[in-house]
């Protein structure tokens, strides 16, 4: 680790605060804490040249925000300052993806909202890498496709991959239905799980009837 004060020497990758840089390097771009000034300026932690941790952002206009960062966005708690006709006006909550979305910490990623004929299910995110659903229907052991299979959704494009099926490039929130029929010693069963996916990401839905 070292210290640096020259852009060129150090580079900060957000350019609204790319100019003149004071703190930790590593291997060319800011790691550590820091301070950065171009047109606005930033005083906290960086990773890999962007904001990401603590930290306090003061924009040219006076504006300031002091809370977490991550990969140059806010994300996480934090307390924005907002001059307004001479008066300041604090927003107090929590930032997702550089947005504010409430005052309320977030919940959880996911909703579940009908397991009607369901045995088990699971869903779990992987990443935020991508926006992708993954849905795979298990009995037997096995994955397979009911003949009566309907998946609706709210948002993104649907593509079957095989024995499973995809949704792409949804918005959150974004609603989906699988619908589909079992066969089973007392007769035929209606399935219906319904849940809602509230953050984006990659995620792996399994509905399990074995």
């Amino acid at each position: 680790m070292s210290t640096a004060q020259e852009k060129d020497s150090c580079k900060v990758l957000l350019k609204e605060i790319s100019g003149i840089y004071q703190g930790a390097c590593e291997n060319g771009l800011a790691n550590g804490k820091g301070f950065s000034k171009g047109e606005d300026s930033y005083q906290g932690m960086f990773k890999n040249g962007l904001p990401e941790g603590k930290g306090e952002y003061r924009y040219k206009n006076g504006n300031k925000f002091i809370g977490f960062w991550f990969k140059g966005l806010k994300e996480g708690e934090g307390k924005f300052f907002q001059s307004l006709n001479g008066k300041i006006n604090i927003i107090k909550g929590y930032w997702q993806n550089g947005d504010y979305i409430g005052p309320l910490k977030p919940s959880e990623p996911y909703r579940v909202n009908v397991t009607l004929g369901i045995g088990s299910y699971s869903i779990d995110k992987a990443d935020d890498s991508a926006n992708q659903i993954e849905i795979l229907i298990i009995g037997a052991m096995t994955k397979y496709v009911p003949p009566d299979l309907t998946i609706e959704t709210t948002s993104g494009q649907l593509i079957q991959e095989g024995k499973s099926f995809s949704i792409y490039n949804y918005n959150t929130p974004n609603r989906c239905a699988v619908l589909f029929t079992i066969k089973t010693s007392g007769g035929d069963k209606k399935c219906n799980f319904t849940f809602e996916i509230l953050r984006p990401g990659k995620y792996k839905v399994a509905i399990n009837n074995n």
